[in-house]
């Protein structure tokens, strides 16, 4: 199920994909936020800083940015299938 992309609606779908707390889910979307979506660069930026601000490991901070990129991805992908679909 792919969710309306917002701010409290993200989180809550990290929350329940990652079993995270909802305050480490905060600090999750804060740093892609600080990250252009698209480029490999942009990718080893946000695993390190994952690593750091989450205090975890190189394994588990990819497998975050996987989750949390995969959600990205399935939202914009249903965005450009319904681009109308918040106005039916």
């Amino acid at each position: 199920m792919v969710m309306k992309m917002n701010k409290p609606g993200f989180i809550k779908e990290l929350e329940k994909r990652t079993n995270l707390s909802k305050e480490d889910c905060i600090k999750l979307n804060s740093v892609f936020e600080d990250y252009f979506l698209i480029g490999k660069k942009n990718k080893e930026f946000k695993v390190r800083d994952l690593m750091e601000t989450l205090n975890i490991d190189e394994e588990k901070a990819n497998e975050l940015y996987n989750i949390t990129s995969s959600i990205i991805a399935e939202n914009i992908k249903d965005k450009i299938k319904h681009p109308f679909k918040s106005k039916d």
